[in-house]
């Protein structure tokens, strides 16, 4: 299976920034491992309407068969949600609620339905050729336990939800969920980027690769390496691994150091946040990290983390990275 990803609202903080990234290689690596041919499109923080719950629409899948309108949600603990009553944290017996004090399904039934009706308003330009002024019957709801619902939640809808096409489910049983589901049309991928893209202002940012960066960086790496011109390698938000390894692994972000035998493997990481005067690193090799100040205050760092500003020469093996600003 492929997978686009197409983005609405850009989040404001680094912290939803670098969450809703790592949520997007989440789904890419779901679609990868589905057996399922043909491509999956989902667009993160779009909007079906001008006020809340309408002006934050967290998810919304579409294949050529399915649509699934999506609330991601991440549980401490086990939750209970039996049928037609109030949803609780089973350790604390608090309610699950959302913002504004309504029941999660409320919210998620409210949000399907605006994306039921856009769609439906929309057929006959999508090249939808049906007389049924309603084409699209079935549009899935799903409350999403990002990365997963927490063991042993014991989670019961009643038989007007499941009748209502409302389900709850884990981030990974999403392509199960849409393989079981039509929307009542077929859809064209030119139909369904228009759907992303147009209906709901969608820009394409993951097609096999990230597109471009949510924020730019704040910080860069100059690398003053033996023998060698110093290399500027900016530092974007979230982790960084710095190392003799060239391969990243996963969701990393890497900044190679291939040519000293004393660097180790995965030397060092930078964490970039909110913060624009300091990034934190953290050292896990065997020889440990020099960590020079502007000051002139020098340390020895080797197995622990620290934050450090702006101007900050890093010694690893032989190899010097001073923290700058772009």
């Amino acid at each position: 299976m492929r997978l686009r990803v197409y983005i609405g609202r850009t989040p404001e903080t680094a912290r939803e920034r670098i969450e809703l990234r790592e949520r997007a290689l989440m789904a890419a690596r779901t679609a990868r491992q589905s057996p399922t041919e043909g491509t999956c499109t989902i667009a993160f923080n779009i909007a079906a309407g001008a006020e809340p719950p309408l002006a934050q629409i967290d998810l919304l899948i579409l294949r050529a068969t399915a649509v699934i309108v999506g609330v991601l949600r991440s549980y401490a603990g086990p939750i209970d949600a039996p049928p037609g009553g109030v949803w609780r944290d089973r350790a604390s017996g608090q309610p699950i609620l959302e913002e504004d004090g309504t029941h999660p399904l409320h919210r998620l039934r409210r949000q399907r339905n605006a994306v039921q009706m856009s769609l439906n308003a929309a057929a006959a330009r999508l090249g939808i050729a049906t007389t049924d002024p309603h084409p699209f019957k079935h549009v899935i709801g799903a409350i999403v336990g990002v990365p997963a619902l927490p063991a042993d939640s014991r989670i019961s809808l009643d038989v007007d939800d499941h009748r209502d096409h409302l389900k709850v489910c884990s981030f990974d049983e999403l392509p199960g969920v849409a393989a079981m589901s039509h929307s009542g049309v077929t859809l064209s991928d030119e139909a369904i980027h228009a759907i992303a893209g147009e209906l709901f202002g969608g820009r394409l940012w993951y097609d096999d690769r990230f597109l471009f960066e949510l924020a730019p960086p704040r910080f860069q790496a100059s690398i003053h390496a033996p023998g060698s011109a110093p290399l500027l390698v900016p530092i974007y938000e979230g982790e960084t691994i710095v190392g003799r390894r060239k391969s990243p692994k996963g969701n990393e972000r890497r900044i190679p150091i291939p040519n000293d035998d004393l660097v180790s493997s995965d030397h060092l990481c930078i964490t970039c946040s909110d913060d624009v005067q300091t990034v934190a690193i953290r050292d896990s090799s065997k020889n440990g990290t020099w960590v020079t100040r502007p000051d002139g205050l020098a340390e020895h760092l080797r197995n622990a983390s620290c934050t450090v500003p702006v101007g900050t020469r890093l010694r690893l093996g032989t190899t010097d990275l001073i923290l700058e600003r772009v």
